[in-house]
């Protein structure tokens, strides 16, 4: 299994180097436009996109039929894709959160505890669409599901603009504190079990595929 992740970590070495110019052109941005939040979600996505490109790499270079001619189960080749989904989107917010919370700590536009906490929610809205996304890659392939890849991921990204927008317009009042905090308490048991629902899925999918 750490094998397989060296493996994708060691060919995304430019796209991780790109993640670091992306990270200071957005810094600059989220500093201009004073709101930090807009560079986590820029950088959780970016880091999330990791598994798409991985994937990308390996259909490419057929390495899933390599693979399989060694001791390696199939399984794991799926779940070497939901670790590095996980550690990537993670690691994408400890970093970019960190800028963030000193940003949003120096601008005194927000407290900065605030900044950690979207982090946190960034991480999981990923995850779950994420859920959703990889199962599809993995049944038509990175090149077939680039449509379906940019509507499950940029649909719900915009809806939840739109719906924000209207509330703001409308003087729709906005959640109190204590649904979001059993959100809170909700959400993340919902990503949980959308991840495992969606490796499940992912991996009857790959056993049955002809390679």
């Amino acid at each position: 299994m750490m094998g397989l992740l060296l493996k994708d970590i060691f060919n995304l070495r430019k796209y991780v180097k790109q993640i670091g110019l992306s990270l200071v052109i957005f810094g600059l941005l989220a500093n201009h436009l004073k709101n930090p939040e807009s560079l986590i979600g820029m950088m959780v996505l970016m880091s999330s996109m990791m598994v798409i490109t991985s994937m990308s790499y390996d259909e490419y270079a057929k390495w899933d039929k390599y693979a399989l001619t060694m001791p390696i189960l199939r399984k794991d080749i799926v779940l070497a894709k939901y670790l590095l989904l996980i550690l990537a989107s993670v690691g994408g917010a400890v970093v970019s959160g960190g800028i963030a919370f000193v940003m949003s700590a120096a601008m005194q536009i927000e407290k900065p505890m605030e900044t950690i906490l979207s982090s946190g929610a960034i991480v999981l809205v990923m995850l779950f669409l994420f859920s959703i996304l990889i199962p599809i890659l993995f049944k038509l392939g990175v090149e077939k599901a680039r449509i379906i890849m940019f509507a499950v991921i940029g649909v719900p990204v915009f809806a939840v603009a739109g719906v924000v927008k209207l509330m703001k317009q409308f003087h729709i009042p906005q959640p109190g504190g204590d649904q979001i905090k059993l959100l809170g308490y909700v959400f993340p048991v919902i990503v949980l079990t959308a991840l495992f629902l969606s490796y499940k899925i992912s991996v009857s999918i790959f056993n049955k595929k002809d390679l």
